[in-house]
């Protein structure tokens, strides 16, 4: 019953992560298009590709520490 909470958890955090992500990105997108001036333009969406670059594997990277954290094997020092 435990695994199963865990598993349920794990999935639905990955799940807001890389939802929260897009929609970030997606707002910053419709901003971006709404822009007259073509250089702050073109910085505004290289901002846009890193931010999401960063974001969506920052996301990927948080769910899979936290499936090793939930999952991982507790190993137990010598003494």
């Amino acid at each position: 019953m435990l695994r199963v909470l865990k598993v349920t958890l794990a999935m639905l955090v990955g799940v807001v992560l890389n939802l929260a992500a897009v929609l970030l990105l997606l707002e910053a997108t419709w901003r971006i298009e709404m822009m007259e001036n073509e250089p702050l333009r073109g910085a505004a969406i290289l901002g846009t590709l890193i931010a999401g670059v960063v974001l969506l594997l920052g996301g990927v990277y948080l769910y899979t520490r936290l499936a090793v954290l939930l999952f991982g094997r507790e190993t137990r020092a010598a003494v």
